[in-house]
């Protein structure tokens, strides 16, 4: 059996940051990001509100990966993020490749929403046959140091979930789906959901509406205070072992991106 059928979550692991990052206590760094943002601000009309850098509260998306990084060599790192990191000026992926064990290929995935993890799960599926040892990182951080112009819903609090991917999988990785242009009152849906035959579901924010109507033996309410890593932290509370067949699913309102992954 090739090695990608096999592949899929050995593990998960979630945790919260409850302070913010030490980055941000780095006068440096805080002059920066001052220059930074308002070389990024200013050709949109947009400007620093006085203060908005004093103090920096948010959290260094390669500080909070750090935590999350495993003892044992990795042959794939992929970071998922929506909200911006505070750090700005540097591919973080790339920049834990040199502390991450295997000195792994990496990229990162942004700008998807909720989608993020989703979309990075189906492209390392792809590299799952010559890169068999992976790690997943999902981090959101709660707070933005500038006014972005629009709206934009922030998580409660900073948290990350990193998830372990291999051909020794207690989990397999049997597909996932990223579907654009969703209707947020799809019943195709739950139809989808039924279809799998899941023994557990997790719905995350964007789908908690469909909770009564999904028909599996469990459904399992991700924390909608944490758009992104929601849905992650709650397939970090599962014992793989025992659950079965799990879907996890949930939709981004704003980008109508439906997303489902099927683990077992």
């Amino acid at each position: 059996m090739p090695v990608e059928d096999r592949w899929g979550l050995r593990r998960a692991v979630s945790r919260r940051y409850p302070d913010p990052a030490a980055l941000a206590a780095d006068t440096g760094h805080a002059a920066r990001l001052s220059t930074y943002l308002t070389d990024l601000l200013t050709p949109h009309g947009l400007a620093l509100a006085p203060g908005a850098l004093d103090p920096v509260r948010g959290q260094s998306y390669g500080e909070m990966a750090v935590e999350l990084l495993p003892s044992s060599p990795v042959d794939l790192l992929v970071l998922a993020y929506d909200v911006p990191d505070i750090s700005p000026g540097r591919a973080v992926s790339t920049y834990l490749t040199h502390v991450c064990p295997g000195e792994p290929m990496s990229f990162a995935v942004s700008d998807q929403g909720r989608a993020a993890a989703f979309t990075a799960l189906s492209l390392m599926r792809t590299y799952a046959a010559t890169h068999p040892r992976a790690l997943l990182i999902a981090v959101e951080q709660a707070d933005l140091p500038y006014d972005p112009g629009v709206p934009v819903t922030l998580p409660a609090a900073h948290a990350g979930v990193a998830l372990h991917l291999d051909a020794s999988a207690a989990a397999a990785l049997t597909s996932v789906i990223v579907t654009p242009d969703a209707d947020a009152t799809l019943d195709a849906t739950l139809d989808a959901l039924d279809g799998l035959d899941a023994a557990t579901v997790v719905l995350g924010g964007g789908l908690a509406a469909f909770a009564d109507d999904a028909k599996a033996d469990r459904v399992v309410l991700a924390d909608p205070a944490q758009p992104m890593t929601g849905v992650w932290a709650s397939l970090a509370g599962l014992d793989l072992a025992t659950a079965g067949r799990i879907a996890v699913a949930d939709h981004d309102p704003a980008l109508r991106y439906l997303c489902v992954a099927v683990f077992g």
